[in-house]
């Protein structure tokens, strides 16, 4: 084995163990026997110290403990209704990504040691002050030789190689609590391990993020109402990048906003339809855009910040929302359930009118409020988390969505609580199911139809012969899965164990009867066979006692 890998598992036996003493601590005992790896580790005499919390507020607060990455994991899952129950959302929710902040002269070696040189050279400023700390990475503030003033964003030093021990560590820990607890095999916790593995090496990279912003300046590249910071990318590596920084009020201050005379109505509708442009239009949204990632600047201009996290939508996401708003607004339980079977991928599901119905009674609770009332991205939750109810998935980007509308809502009401986000909503609904239906757009894929079957159709003979060719060579295979019969083969295996057991047991007795025929080997068959006597009375106890080998 080498060196490295003889480190990486030290390390990851020291992490192992520290998670397992997180998890005791916080009363999450059950979690580490029930993996079956941490028998020794348990005391019940801990639970009195937090036993005025309950289980879900310990998990928080033990995911807090436990670090950036299981953080970031908590984050995730708490727009997953699909994975966890409702209580621990709510509390995953109110985990900060915030961390203890490096000293600012470590953070600035970081910097010279990617740039390769001191920042003196690239930069006429640098305000060695912090920013913003977060648990990945720390921003600062400086001017460049030119004058252009911009926002210096560095990782934290180890934090990729923490997080990959971790993932490797969480991946197992996923792996053993699946199979020791059967029940979880529904939600696929090693595949949703593996799925945030994907996400956050992304975020690792700050290549990626520049890349997202260089795409949402181009799709607004003519929009004058918004500012998309701009990237300096010669400047940028995978652990720092440089952007331009952004000088205005957050939409969450309008107190500040009110004294420099801008318009909350106005900066509100704005918000929206900046956002709705970014999904309806474009299929690529910030996933993110809460108060503090949105920025006033003069001339009512919005500018968004923070593009780690993007959502990018399918033609059929789309065609889902456009159906959704439109069943919402005119209160159509049947309109809202075709919607929601089309996203989970189930045009023909068999507890249609059962799923109806729930949606139809959920709207029922707000019979006596009118549209502007309500709360669509409360709704619009509350019908996924039924749809969920229901045992039916609909995709991870649709989970983003969801985040992402319920957070401008937030952002737009807080401006201006009359607004009607819905109504505003509904002419891109329109738009979009109008486009549907766009006789180009119907020709265009009857064509690709045609297409498609013509293709068949052409390599149809072709496909035919090599199945015909292959059967007779005697080089076709099929492969048949039976399901089912999972109980079957475990009684078949235990039995067929037992057996095994009792011909060897048989052979022990008969060999020491013939050893025992001479006086030589007298005392060798006398053993031989008391083991044999020992084993057997093992055996039979086990089998009278039915249990598994």
């Amino acid at each position: 084995m080498k060196l490295t890998k003889i480190g990486l598992a030290v390390h990851e036996i020291g992490r192992a163990r520290e998670i397992i003493g997180i998890v005791v601590k916080y009363g999450l005992s059950e979690w580490v026997t029930n993996s079956g790896l941490g028998r020794f580790f348990v005391s019940k005499k801990r639970l009195a110290r937090i036993a005025r919390y309950n289980q879900w507020e310990r998990i928080r607060m033990a995911v807090e403990e436990l670090g950036p990455t299981f953080i970031k994991f908590g984050q995730i899952l708490a727009d997953r209704p699909d994975i966890v129950p409702e209580e621990l959302r709510e509390q995953l929710k109110k985990l900060q990504d915030e961390a203890q902040p490096i000293p600012d002269e470590l953070a600035i070696r970081e910097i010279e040691k990617e740039l390769g040189r001191p920042v003196g050279e690239f930069f006429r400023e640098f305000d060695t002050t912090r920013l913003a700390s977060g648990s990945m990475a720390q921003t600062y503030r400086a001017v460049l030789l030119n004058g252009e003033e911009v926002c210096v964003k560095i990782q934290r030093p180890g934090i990729d190689k923490k997080i990959e021990l971790d993932l490797n560590l969480m991946n197992f820990f996923a792996g053993r609590m699946q199979r020791h607890n059967p029940e979880m095999e529904a939600i696929n916790l090693t595949g949703v391990v593996k799925e945030f593995g994907k996400t956050i090496a992304k975020e690792l990279d700050f290549h990626h993020e520049a890349a997202n912003i260089l795409r949402f300046s181009y799709c607004f590249k003519s929009d004058p109402d918004i500012k998309v910071p701009k990237v300096y990318s010669q400047y940028t590596t995978r652990r720092i990048l440089v952007e331009e920084f952004i000088r205005g009020i957050k939409v969450s201050d309008t107190e500040s906003l009110l004294n420099s005379g801008h318009d909350p109505e106005v900066l509100s509708r704005k918000a929206m339809r900046l956002v709705f442009d970014q999904i309806f239009t474009h299929g690529f949204f910030h996933a993110d855009p809460h108060p503090g990632n949105i920025f006033v600047l003069e001339g009512d201009v919005i500018s968004f910040i923070d593009f780690g996290m993007m959502g990018s939508l399918r033609p059929e996401h789309l065609q889902f929302l456009g159906k959704y708003v439109l069943g919402y607004l005119d209160r159509d339980p049947h309109a809202m359930t075709e919607a929601l079977m089309l996203v989970s991928g189930k045009r023909n599901f068999s507890r249609s009118k059962e799923l109806e119905f729930q949606i139809g009674d959920m709207l029922a609770h707000y019979k006596y409020l009118s549209i502007d009332e309500m709360d669509f991205s409360k709704v619009m939750n509350e019908s996924v988390d039924i749809l969920v109810h229901f045992g039916l998935r609909i995709p991870g980007g649709i989970y983003l969505l969801v985040k992402a509308l319920m957070a401008i809502e937030r952002v737009a009401v807080v401006l201006y609580p009359g607004i009607d986000f819905a109504r505003e909503m509904q002419p891109y609904a329109i738009k979009l199911i109008a486009q549907q239906y766009n006789p180009k757009q119907i020709a265009s894929e009857v064509f690709d139809s045609l297409k498609e079957y013509y293709k068949l159709i052409r390599e149809l003979p072709g496909d035919l012969n090599e199945i015909i060719y292959k059967i007779r060579e005697g080089r076709f295979k099929t492969q048949i899965e039976v399901r089912g019969l999972e109980p079957l083969s475990e009684h078949l295996d235990i039995s067929s164990t037992r057996v095994s057991i009792a011909i060897v047991l048989a052979a022990l007795i008969i060999g020491a009867s013939i050893i025992s025929q001479w006086e030589q080997t007298r005392w060798i068959g006398a053993i031989v066979f008391c083991i044999a006597g020992l084993f057997g009375f093992w055996l039979l106890v086990k089998l009278f006692r039915r249990n598994k080998f």
